[in-house]
Formats: structure tokens, C-alpha cells, sequence
């Protein structure tokens, strides 16, 4: 995964907060935000979540795309806060973990819904990332696959 530098992110910032709605959550005993980006910045991925970070204290910029149901976007949008702004980018099996942590934020009444929309994501983004091998390392490819394996467990 790519690292972005203190320069990068609040770069990135500035341009999403003059072009795109930014929302503020706060989520169990996290407080965080994220934009909402047309599917058309990167359409090639349904449902994606978009990830700007480096160093924890440098800040983030998350954002997810308008194709995400409102009511799951949070959540999704938590999974990236908890494995890269609490667990940390070289952490191994964070995705598994961030990926059980959201679910327990999910509530019960939307959470098969929400996992089957998770699970088919994970699917898509590991066939996304497959392809873009300048971009994602086996690791991350494996971190994805392990959060696939458990989504397909739970969403039976």
C-alpha cells in the first residue's frame, strides 16, 4: 500500500474540500470524516473507498463513492480509519481486524445487507488490485483475500 506524505494528504484535502461534501461521524468511540466522490473518479471499482494516509500524525483524507448506500458509508469508511489511522499500515492481518471491528458498529437490523455489499466488494477490489501490480503488493492482496474469506463465512 502506498504511504502518502504530510504534503500529499493535505494537498488532497484541500482539493476535496473545495469539490466534494465532506462528512463528519462519530462512531462508537471514533471520531472521523470523509468525502463523498463520484463513482466517476474511479469507475473501474464499485463501490470503493478512497484512502489518503502516511504516518498517523500527518493526518488522513478518506472518502467513499456516492454508489455506497448512505446508510452504509460510515462503516465502510470506519474499517479504513481503524486499520490505518489505529492499527497501522504495516500491521499484519489489519484488514481482518479493521473488517471485525466495523461489523461490531454495524447495527443488527442492516448488518446482512451491509456485509453481503462488503463481501462483494472485497471481490471486486482483489481482482481490481490483481491488475494493478505496480500498486499493490502480494501482502495487500492477501490482507484482501483474508477479509473476503471471512465476509463469504458470515454471509451465508
Amino acid at each position: 500500500m502506498k504511504k502518502f506524505s504530510k504534503e500529499g494528504i493535505d494537498g488532497t484535502r484541500a482539493y476535496f474540500e473545495d469539490n466534494f461534501d465532506e462528512i463528519e461521524v462519530t462512531l462508537g468511540d471514533s471520531e472521523f470524516s470523509y468525502f463523498v466522490l463520484p463513482h466517476t473518479l474511479e469507475p473501474n471499482l464499485k463501490n470503493f473507498v478512497f484512502r489518503c494516509t502516511g504516518e498517523p500524525e500527518d493526518g488522513y483524507v478518506f472518502g467513499i463513492s456516492d454508489t455506497v448506500p448512505e446508510q452504509f458509508r460510515q462503516y465502510a469508511v470506519a474499517h479504513e480509519y481503524i486499520e490505518f489511522m489505529r492499527i497501522g499500515m504495516g500491521t499484519p492481518d489489519r484488514c481482518m481486524t479493521a473488517l471485525e471491528e466495523e461489523l461490531k458498529l454495524v447495527p443488527k437490523d442492516i448488518r446482512h445487507d451491509y456485509m453481503r455489499m462488503r463481501r462483494d466488494f472485497f471481490h471486486d477490489l482483489i481482482q481490481y488490485c490483481e491488475a494493478k501490480p505496480e500498486k499493490y503488493t502480494p501482502d495487500d492482496i492477501a490482507e484482501f483475500k483474508g477479509s473476503l474469506r471471512l465476509l463469504e463465512e458470515l454471509v451465508q
